[in-house]
């Protein structure tokens, strides 16, 4: 008898004997929506809980509206295959330096009425991001973004801290505008260099902006590679993205190795840290 024939008897046999043993359970992960796996992938990888429940988290008691998103959202396994890839770019070390606890994904995200693609919870260790915007490489600026605005926090106590050493790095007469809330126009958040030290309308808005907008720029390709020929010729870019992995790098030395490459392309040397007493 060939073996195809005696596995199907064998089967039929197994299904009509109700002592013959169970054949092995179909893989949940099988049963399973792809963006529901990607999930559990991700909870497995990362020290991090990628959720898409709110209903049992407590979240800062801001004015924050959005819908819940569904597995089945056309739109969530693209964003996690994107997540995973950003967020894995960051050493282990550098992901429990920010404290984050949490990431929630949702859709129409807005803040007082205001939509946000990204909005940091400092209080509760939370990220909460919007699926529904199609431009993925300006995803991914903005989930690097929101990650050092957690960083910052964590590190300074404040994510609105007013860093002695970062500033003097501005031309003379130029002072910060309001914050990130206030610069909401597509125009802001455009690489444009529109002025000395700064990558764009959105860095002038704030401090804590500026920092962002420089340490994304370290990690989402897409917005290096446009940002990269000012930092050839802008000294002042060059002090502070130069200053700020110092500043990050001396505290996590895990991520030198990683942007060991970005700073050769503009021949920009580590600064060395302080021995520790």
């Amino acid at each position: 008898m060939k073996p195809c024939i005696q596995l199907t008897v064998a089967l039929l046999l197994c299904a009509l004997l109700s002592h013959c043993s169970q054949l092995p359970p179909t893989p949940t992960s099988e049963l399973l929506p792809p963006s529901a796996v990607a999930v559990q992938q991700f909870n497995q990888g990362f020290r991090v809980q990628l959720t898409l429940n709110s209903m049992e988290m407590q979240l800062a008691p801001w004015a924050l509206q959005f819908d819940a998103v569904s597995l089945h959202d056309q739109d969530l396994l693209p964003y996690i295959r994107m997540l995973t890839q950003e967020l894995g770019k960051y050493p282990t070390e550098l992901l429990e330096l920010s404290g984050l606890q949490q990431i929630l994904l949702v859709r129409n995200l807005s803040v007082a009425g205001q939509p946000r693609l990204a909005v940091p919870d400092y209080v509760h260790e939370v990220l909460i991001y919007d699926i529904g915007h199609h431009d993925m490489a300006f995803n991914r600026h903005v989930l690097h973004h929101e990650f050092y605005h957690m960083l910052e926090e964590e590190l300074y106590g404040s994510a609105y801290y007013r860093d002695p050493l970062w500033l003097p790095l501005k031309p003379a007469d130029f002072r910060y505008g309001k914050g990130g809330a206030y610069a909401r126009a597509s125009e802001d958040a455009a690489f444009s260099h529109p002025l000395q030290g700064f990558i764009n309308r959105y860095a002038m808005s704030g401090l804590e902006e500026d920092k962002a907008e420089l340490w994304t720029i370290l990690w989402a390709d897409a917005s290096w590679r446009q940002v990269k020929p000012m930092l050839q010729q802008d000294q002042l870019l060059r002090d502070k993205l130069q200053l700020l992995v110092y500043q990050i790098g001396c505290l996590a030395p895990e991520i030198r190795p990683r942007l060991a490459h970005r700073l050769s392309k503009l021949d920009l040397p580590f600064i060395a840290c302080a021995q520790k007493e």
